[in-house]
């Protein structure tokens, strides 16, 4: 009975958590994705525009969001997000380090932009190169019973096909990945 409370505080807990945070929080482990068979970094360099997203606090009240990626002397590569706070106007940037830790499985990337706060998953589960990429990052929490999910579909121009981007989601629903969680990224009188 204890352990049924403890469970559903928890729960409880997980939610007022995402409703504050803006986080994709819910109950379950990560599930087991697929990542991008064969991933070439240096296909993959160069720049990105967000189409759709899992809600993140760190993206709130932003839009124009996007990425430029580069292959750096010492074997990283150089990542800076760039938008435009909604309010404001004001464009803002973040640059950081992305590194492959397993060379067997180039696509599952690490991510850093500040030096205090520990890395985060960039896994590419899917792109062509040159029109999409699907990222995806999973943490699992209270020994798998809680995750945090986070996940992009990202485009080489500021919009995709409705044909593409209904594949794209397809694919992510059958990698046991909830869909619904996808809001519009707005690119929307954005600098070219």
């Amino acid at each position: 009975m204890v352990n049924i409370m403890a469970g559903r505080c928890l729960i409880i807990l997980a939610s007022l958590f995402y409703s504050v945070r803006g986080q994709v929080i819910s109950r379950g482990p990560c599930p087991a994705v697929v990542v991008q068979p064969d991933f070439n970094v240096d296909k993959y360099t160069g720049w990105w525009y967000e189409i759709e997203r899992f809600p993140a606090s760190f993206e709130t009240g932003l839009k124009c969001n996007n990425a430029k990626y580069w292959l750096k002397q010492d074997g990283t590569i150089g990542v800076i997000n760039i938008e435009t706070d909604i309010v404001t106007g004001e464009q803002t940037s973040v640059e950081g380090d992305t590194w492959v830790p397993d060379p067997n499985v180039p696509a599952k990337l690490k991510v850093k932009f500040r030096s205090w706060m520990p890395a985060g998953d960039y896994w590419v589960l899917r792109t062509d190169y040159d029109t999409f990429s699907v990222v995806y990052s999973c943490d699992d929490f209270m020994l798998g019973f809680v995750k945090m999910e986070y996940a992009w579909i990202l485009g080489r121009g500021r919009t995709l096909n409705t044909r593409t981007l209904t594949d794209i989601k397809r694919d992510v629903q059958d990698r046991g990945i909830d869909i619904s969680n996808f809001i519009f990224s707005d690119q929307t009188g954005c600098e070219a």
